[in-house]
């Protein structure tokens, strides 16, 4: 509700405010505003106190939260770590691949990876996210990243960073979980799969081939940015 958004607003600059201070447009019943009031209340992100009232612990990071403070375009930046996961069995070198069971990707092969949790960090997402979406667990490392911002015409339509993480010791067999069926592709096929015109990612057939070419220390540490209109 616009009505929360902006008490909350106003008590984001201010130790604390009255409750006619408080109230964000003076044309707003009294009735109205007071049940808005009581509502954020009763979810705990404001408090009274003698003086008035003041956001709560939980208000403070309500508002530190960028997501919750900011317009609707910072809702669609993210930070969606691509897994890499190699496995060698008689000589030949498979990558493990999943294929979407589940819009907006449906049907889609290619890494898995998934949203790194706010404070969690990098390479333990990636973990989680192994275990979560495959089955299977083991370590990473850092390889680089790519930043993909597509717009839709003149509107965004995602910005999202992809940290590639690199695992060459995963544990146990790919079973298929909610997010997709899991299953080792030979080198050659995972980069066939993850090159396609639309909906891809640059970096994710340079950074197979390199690994394919061991030549994976010529990209250590890469950024780029993918820019499509």
């Amino acid at each position: 509700m616009h009505i929360q958004r902006d008490i909350i607003a106003r008590l984001k600059n201010a130790d604390s405010l009255r409750f006619s201070q408080l109230k964000p447009h003076q044309d707003i019943p009294n009735d109205l505003y007071n049940y808005h009031l009581k509502q954020l209340i009763g979810d705990g992100l404001i408090e009274k106190i003698e003086t008035g009232y003041q956001l709560s612990a939980a208000g403070k990071r309500h508002v530190a939260d960028v997501h919750h403070t900011s317009d609707q375009d910072d809702r669609l930046f993210k930070f969606n770590a691509l897994l890499i996961v190699t496995r060698r069995t008689d000589g030949t070198l498979y990558i493990l691949n999943q294929r979407r069971t589940s819009q907006p990707s449906y049907g889609i092969v290619g890494l898995p990876g998934g949203t790194i949790l706010k404070s969690e960090p990098l390479l333990d997402g990636a973990q989680r996210k192994l275990t979560q979406e495959t089955g299977l667990s083991g370590s990473f490392r850092y390889l680089g990243t790519e930043r993909r911002i597509l717009y839709d015409g003149a509107r965004l339509f995602s910005d999202v960073l992809f940290p590639f993480c690199l695992c060459e010791d995963a544990i146990g067999e790919p079973i298929p979980t909610e997010f997709g069926e899991n299953f080792w592709s030979p080198i050659d096929a995972a980069i066939a799969n993850d090159s396609r015109i639309h909906d891809h990612i640059d970096y994710i057939p340079k950074v197979l081939t390199a690994i394919r070419d061991d030549t994976l220390t010529e990209l250590q540490g890469f950024y780029h940015e993918q820019l499509s209109r």
